[in-house]
């Protein structure tokens, strides 16, 4: 592969990393803002689509230029990659 840099997908501007710990605790790097919010229902942009993530009792405990992170108790991820 004379010429081409691989990149492994997390150090990638649009591709977002998740780390759920726990079912009460998401980190996510790599975000493109917020999309909705309430206590049941976070939706965020992600370069990869908007990331819905359901649960109880949702907060988003830290919001930063590039990471966020959700705490509440996290039933369900998921990805809709037709809407970014």
């Amino acid at each position: 592969m004379q010429g081409k840099i691989f990149l492994p997908p997390e150090i990638r501007r649009d591709v977002p990393r998740i780390i759920l710990s726990g079912g009460e605790e998401l980190l996510l790097e790599q975000h493109g803002g917020l999309f909705s919010y309430d206590s049941k229902c976070i939706r965020i942009r992600t370069g990869a689509g908007l990331l819905t993530v359901e649960g109880e009792k949702l907060v988003i405990e830290y919001f930063g230029v590039q990471d966020l992170m959700i705490r509440g108790k996290i039933h369900a991820l998921r990805m809709d990659e037709s809407i970014k």
